[in-house]
């Protein structure tokens, strides 16, 4: 189950890292600030240091304009192999 969980947490943040990159040409400090966290906080999780918290990813849907559940659509967990 870990690795499965590795593997949804890798897929967000390239989600989220590629709508970034589209909407702030890489500008890490303007995207932070318009997310309300800092920039190394960022920098953390692009780099898969880091985990988020339910609170920033939030933030980071809104400061990205779009639902969270586009963020993590299709993203799933198996419970067969839970045994």
């Amino acid at each position: 189950m870990q690795s499965e969980l590795d593997n949804i947490k890798e897929t967000l943040t390239e989600r989220i890292r590629i709508l970034f990159m589209e909407q702030h040409n890489g500008n890490k400090l303007q995207f932070a600030k318009k997310v309300g966290c800092d920039e190394k906080t960022l920098r953390l999780v692009f780099d898969k240091n880091q985990g988020m918290t339910m609170n920033l990813f939030f933030k980071i849907a809104h400061a990205l304009k779009v639902e969270p559940s586009e963020l993590i659509k299709d993203l799933k967990i198996d419970f067969e192999n839970d045994i």
